[in-house]
């Protein structure tokens, strides 16, 4: 056999690893799942140590079941942004927040924002200078003991190789215009650079040899986004995971409609948007309904029983970019069943990708088909409900959800290139979209008549939030 790639994943449900052939076959797999650990609120934060845990059993697993190959490089994708503060010798001290879930610092993200005149583009809720702001002023101790602040890709490729790096993707929630750092970030380095060879020590926990490459890595969403083979202008992709994310290459540096524009692992800009909730939307729906509820929603038709859902139960990133938005079903009777909820949810999800694609397409003209990725890609009614919602075919990658994307990033940065299959096509049904588009009035009425009861619910709420989590 020729060398191999491993690629490392690190989510909010714990880690995955991935052991793909030269030809981009899969021929090993690992997850270790995430419990939450020794993490003081878990909830909203995780403790550094307890991903080095879950990645050591990840790739063990991955490695054993393709009969230990020669490995040729190690490709890193993590969530984030999740600030990891580091002291001098690159060891985390405490737990690390988890973006824009962990709503504590945004009364502080407010204050900075207004002070030097940002707005919520440049300086949103996911971004990590408020965060060190707020960690100084509540854990005064802990924060003069860092050194460095790095994100949950920097974390892990410190703790595998020892080296310090940041990427351009990264950089971007870790840097804002005319408002210095209160810690150092690292060096910049390309995603797709090679950071470091693997220490020995990190080669003894994972049962490879030492010096293997490892890439500096960005977040999760941007390296599945370029293993989807979306790097070049006009190709779009989505990424159904615990949250969403949604967007296109482009050339023109354009922005608006409440989206971003960043660098990516690619040619051009990548525009697009992320929410707070996808499938952690729909696994809270069929924990509180049951799983025969679930099956019996998609057989549904949208808005089923005149239920319409807001899926702001994480908070919400794009496109109102506030994490005090709240959920909310608007309809409820007494003839409602669990089938009908959990239908609203899916609408839900539905619903929110109809609006970011409608934003981009105003932005960068019409789509015809997305690159879907993620483990909510297995979820059939999930997707047969995004594709009638969009209007637009979603091509259905092979391997959904797993950590093939950054054995294709350790791939590219040995400068060789593993091309995605896509397993199916799932296209909109005309009648539905018709339906999804008269959901959609509402829908978009929704947040802007209910924002300040959410945000006075959000606060009435708190002090109750932070005295369940209490050490």
């Amino acid at each position: 056999m020729t060398g191999c790639y491993l690629g490392i994943d690190l989510g909010i449900s714990g880690a995955r690893a991935a052991v793909l052939t030269d030809a981009g076959r899969t021929i090993g797999q690992g997850r270790s799942a995430g419990s939450g650990g020794a993490n003081r609120q878990a909830e909203y934060e995780r403790e550094p140590r307890d991903w080095s845990l879950q990645l050591t059993e990840a790739c063990r697993q991955a490695v054993q079941q393709a009969g230990h190959p020669r490995i040729e490089a190690i490709g890193i994708g993590a969530l984030g942004p999740c600030p990891v503060l580091l002291d001098r010798d690159l060891r985390p001290l405490g737990p690390a927040p988890l973006f824009s879930m962990d709503g504590r610092a945004e009364a502080t993200r407010i204050a900075l924002r207004d002070a030097r005149g940002l707005n919520d583009e440049t300086l949103g809720p996911d971004h990590v200078i408020p965060r060190l702001h707020w960690i100084r002023e509540q854990e005064p101790e802990r924060f003069a003991q860092a050194a460095w602040c790095v994100d949950a890709a920097g974390y892990l490729v410190s703790d595998l190789t020892g080296a310090l790096v940041i990427d351009p993707i990264t950089l971007c929630d870790h840097a804002a215009p005319g408002l210095p750092s209160p810690l150092p970030t690292p060096p910049v380095q390309a995603a797709d650079a090679i950071a470091g060879g693997l220490s020995a020590g990190a080669a003894e926990r994972l049962g490879l040899p030492a010096g293997i490459p490892v890439t500096v890595g960005t977040y999760d969403c941007f390296v599945d986004i370029a293993g989807s083979g979306v790097i070049e202008p006009g190709a779009a992709c989505m990424l159904l995971g615990s949250t969403l994310v949604m967007g296109r290459v482009v050339e023109e540096a354009r922005c608006g409609q409440g989206m971003r524009l960043t660098p990516h692992v690619g040619q051009g800009h990548f525009l697009g948007g992320w929410t707070s909730s996808c499938g952690s939307l729909i696994d809270w729906a069929q924990r509180l309904y049951g799983q025969d509820a679930m099956a019996a929603a998609e057989t549904l038709p949208p808005g089923e029983g005149g239920l319409v859902m807001l899926p702001y139960v994480a908070g919400e990133r794009t496109p109102v970019w506030d994490p005090q938005a709240r959920g909310v079903i608007v309809g409820l009777a007494l003839h409602n069943d669990a089938p009908q909820l959990a239908r609203a949810a899916l609408d839900a999800v539905a619903l929110s990708a109809m609006d970011l694609t409608r934003r981009l397409v105003a932005l960068s003209g019409p789509l015809a088909s997305f690159r879907v990725n993620g483990g909510g890609a297995r979820h059939r009614g999930l997707v047969q409900a995004i594709a009638d919602a969009t209007g637009v075919a979603l091509e259905i990658l092979a391997h959904p959800g797993e950590a093939q994307a950054p054995a294709w990033l350790a791939a590219r940065a040995l400068g060789r290139r593993l091309e995605p299959a896509v397993d199916r096509v799932v296209t909109p049904d005309p009648a539905r979209h018709q339906r999804y588009a008269e959901l959609f009035d509402v829908y978009q009425a929704l947040y802007p008549r209910l924002a300040s009861t959410m945000h006075s619910l959000a606060q009435q709420a708190l002090p109750q939030h932070q005295q369940k989590h209490k050490d």
